[in-house]
Order: structure tokens, then sequence, then C-alpha cells
């Protein structure tokens, strides 16, 4: 999480655009998203799956991947 806040500390706004439905894979879930941010820092419009594995109602890890293949792999599944 640490990585993730001094990310968006770089920039004056954010926003994430869902581009697909959440795909629930047992205690994961996978969803690709388009992360844009602009503001003092460089401006950025990242694409990337995000593998979110959750225990007890709760994000635990969450893992990110520039291949959406790549991310389904990695819970089994394939497109």
């Amino acid at each position: 999480m640490r990585q993730y806040l001094l990310m968006r500390n770089t920039w004056d706004a954010d926003a994430a655009e869902l581009l697909s439905d959440f795909i629930d894979a047992a205690d994961r879930v996978v969803v690709r998203v388009d992360w844009r941010g602009a503001g003092h820092g460089p401006e950025s419009n990242l694409e990337l799956t995000g593998v979110y594995t959750v225990r007890n109602g709760k994000i635990r890890t969450i893992e990110f991947f520039w291949d959406h293949a790549e991310a389904l792999e990695a819970v089994g599944l394939s497109e």
C-alpha cells in the first residue's frame, strides 16, 4: 500500500476507470483498469490489471500486471 500512496502523492488528482467486470477467482478478484493521474508531477495514463487477494472481507495483497492474460494465468484462468 505504501508504494501506491507514494505514487498518488505525485499527482494533484487521479482517477481509475474500470475496463472490465470484476472476475471472481476463489479468494482473489481480478479487474482491469485505466488509471490516470495529473498535477504537479508527471502525467500518467496506465492500463493495468489488478489481482486482489481477499481474506475475511479485507484486501490482503494486491498484484499489478501490465499484461491482462498474465494476470488471468496467475489465478488459474485464461482469456
